[in-house]
């Protein structure tokens, strides 16, 4: 499983817009809150100063002036001045009581940065000012308090906010990865019914979400398509064998009657004629059977590990004279890098697979073709290529050449069952192996793809 795929989940998309739409949510509540948190300790703090005010002016009125110097003095000498500013003066900015300021003194109510009064830079403060008799009364409160209180709240809400985001998000991708998963199992599955394995099913794990729901409906819809497929398969295997019998004893009685004739009738050539369509005939039923045998997968058990190149070189040297009497030439290459290109399989049907894809390109390449069979190891696994120079195949006609039947010459005038690639065909899937027609620029390309053989192994033992 992918990455990428992971990160195209539309679980993931969905969760993500869900947590940008809740953060979003999140944070807007949460500056609310913490601008109404903020403006309601400035307001203690001007509320504090406003009742320092109202106390110090109840000192002025019971003790008059000469009280309320002694009792600024008094508390100012206690106060930190870089949180309190106490501070009692003349019109003219002469200071009689409280602490030191820098001119000019503040003469109007208002916030002030620390460095206007002679305190800390880095602080602001909130002054009143009042006219007490004669005199100017001012006290502050520095807002270094408040603003450290929310600090520590905006500091905490944004932590709470990425916490919870890192864990969303973290969330969102084991449930996209569960599910990718899930799909990626409903995917294989799809695939192995595409190649033919019409008795693979997906795992369901008793839940009632959408997922398991869409798996039990692919479940149900693919048992009965098995169901029918097994069915037209199993009347053409019927039609096949049933007829095969009977064909074969037209055929000895062909051979009867044309050994009873005289070389010079002339019946015998509609008899050679007749004994050859009845031979064709019953290469097309066997050739049918045996693709009914390959799809089954009856044939598993035969499987070994096999060093690819021997076969092709066996092949090579069946059909090199072949090759010759059409005019052609057949060469075989080998391209092992970590050592023996090993697969495993049944001989007899690789074997007769890479003979029909040999012999198709001898049948159609035209002389003076050159055929090549190429052997080689890669990353993506043990590959066999058959190919030749001869006019090729048009682009559109590749996928079909595969079908069962189907033939270029539609008149149907050339030798041949249309059945000979669809066996090819047929072998690959039992091998787990990928059979594809390509352009070889000129000519026709056949290359048939095989897994590694320690991923062979564990694909048969998922088959089985």
């Amino acid at each position: 499983m992918r990455l990428n795929d992971i990160l195209r989940s539309s679980y993931l998309r969905l969760t993500g817009l869900v947590l940008c739409i809740v953060t979003s949510t999140y944070i807007l509540a949460g500056w609310v809150a913490f601008s109404a948190v903020s403006a309601d300790l400035q307001n203690r703090i001007r509320s504090a100063a406003r009742l320092t005010v109202l106390e110090l002016q109840d000192v002025y009125e019971t003790a008059g002036e000469a009280g309320l110097v002694a009792t600024l003095n008094a508390r100012a000498s206690t106060a930190d001045k870089d949180d309190v500013v106490l501070w009692l003066g003349t019109p003219s900015d002469d200071r009689l009581a409280g602490q030191d300021l820098i001119s000019p003194i503040p003469a109007r109510t208002g916030d002030y940065p620390g460095h206007v009064i002679g305190r800390d830079p880095a602080d602001e403060y909130f002054i009143l000012a009042q006219d007490v008799g004669t005199n100017r009364l001012l006290v502050g409160r520095s807002y270094e308090e408040s603003d450290k209180l929310s600090e520590s709240i905006l500091f905490g809400f944004l932590s709470a906010t990425f916490g919870s985001a890192i864990l969303s998000s973290l969330i969102a991708l084991l449930l996209a990865a569960r599910s990718q998963r899930r799909i990626a199992s409903i995917d294989r599955t799809l695939r192995a019914v595409a190649e033919g394995d019409l008795d693979s099913r997906i795992q369901v794990n008793g839940g009632s979400d959408d997922l398991s729901l869409l798996s039990r409906k692919i479940n149900s819809a693919l048992e009965r398509l098995s169901a029918t497929v097994e069915g037209i398969r199993q009347v053409g295997t019927d039609i096949a064998h049933d007829l095969r019998t009977p064909i074969n004893r037209l055929s000895i009685r062909l051979e009867t009657i044309l050994n009873r004739l005289d070389g010079s009738s002339d019946m015998r050539e509609t008899a050679e004629a007749a004994l050859e369509e009845s031979r064709r005939i019953i290469r097309t039923f066997d050739a049918l059977l045996r693709i009914s045998q390959i799809e089954a997968g009856a044939r598993r058990e035969r499987f070994q590990i096999l060093p690819i190149a021997d076969i092709a070189s066996s092949l090579r040297d069946v059909y090199e004279a072949v090759a010759e009497d059409a005019g052609q030439t057949l060469h075989l290459s080998f391209q092992e890098q970590n050592g023996p290109c090993l697969v495993f399989g049944d001989r007899e049907l690789l074997t007769q697979m890479f003979a029909n894809l040999i012999e198709n390109s001898i049948r159609y390449a035209g002389e003076g073709a050159k055929i090549v069979i190429r052997v080689a190891d890669n990353t993506k696994g043990v590959s066999v290529t058959i190919s030749d120079n001869g006019p090729g195949v048009p682009a559109g006609e590749h996928s079909r050449l595969l079908d069962r039947f189907y033939r270029l010459d539609k008149s149907r005038n050339s030798e041949g069952t249309g059945l000979g690639l669809s066996l090819a065909r047929a072998i690959s899937v039992l091998h787990g192996a990928e059979l594809t027609l390509e352009d070889a620029e000129p000519g026709l390309r056949a290359q048939i793809v095989f897994p590694h053989f320690p991923t062979a192994m564990q694909n048969l033992g998922q088959a089985n």
